[in-house]
């Protein structure tokens, strides 16, 4: 299962967050299954400074898709990271 990780502005509706509304794209580190992925998205952003855009007008969204599947094409802020 995919993490992954949007950064949407605060004028998008949380249902309406996906990969092609987000201004940022972030693949997250893999999980075995929906509750592995809420876990480790959650620790995943707690490593990081992914919670700083929150202060400027943003929010996170974990998206979880199992393994090689995309809910379309990713926005230009889109990242990949590993750890």
């Amino acid at each position: 299962m995919d993490v992954v990780i949007l950064i949407c502005a605060l004028g998008i509706a949380q249902p309406d967050c996906s990969v092609s509304t987000a201004e940022a794209v972030i693949q997250g580190p893999e999980a075995t299954g929906p509750a592995m992925c809420g876990l480790h998205g959650q620790a995943y952003i707690a490593s990081t400074s992914l919670a700083g855009y929150l202060a400027d007008g943003h929010y996170l969204k974990l998206n979880c898709t199992p393994r090689g599947l995309r809910a379309g094409p990713r926005p230009r802020g889109s990242v990949h990271a590993e750890r």
